[in-house]
């Protein structure tokens, strides 16, 4: 289901975020968590994209993993922490999990002060254009 039909409908709104953990034995933990959260009957729950785009590849398995639960999920996507390329596979991903829901974000610029470098995106709108 789309979040924007299911914020359509009056009433309150319940959803949980969560964060896909920094290593590969943190999943489990994070999954039932998830779980836990689901008795709870949420409209949706977000998985974000990590800082700086570190936890980045198990945002579409966790989202999928929320789906195949019955919730419809979010899945964060922060572009300015991988090439436009990245970005795409993501999407790719995304979209073989079977996932509609996605928060498109540019994401914190890096420290080393080079922004955007090359073949990545500047804003989330040139994602969301593209």
């Amino acid at each position: 289901m789309k979040i924007k039909d299911i914020l359509e409908k009056k009433g309150a709104h319940i959803s949980f975020e969560v964060f896909p953990p920094k290593t590969e034995s943190g999943k489990e933990s994070v999954l039932q968590t998830v779980k836990e959260l689901i008795t709870l009957q949420p409209d949706f729950i977000s998985v974000t994209y990590g800082a700086g785009g570190g936890t980045s590849s198990q945002t579409a398995e966790i989202a999928a993993a929320i789906s195949k639960d019955g919730v419809t999920s979010l899945a964060h996507l922060t572009c300015v922490s991988s090439t436009r390329e990245q970005v795409h596979q993501v999407i790719d991903r995304l979209k073989e999990e079977g996932i509609e829901n996605i928060l498109a974000l540019r994401g914190d610029i890096p420290d080393s002060g080079q922004f955007p470098l090359p073949n990545h995106y500047r804003y989330a709108s040139e994602l969301i254009e593209d």
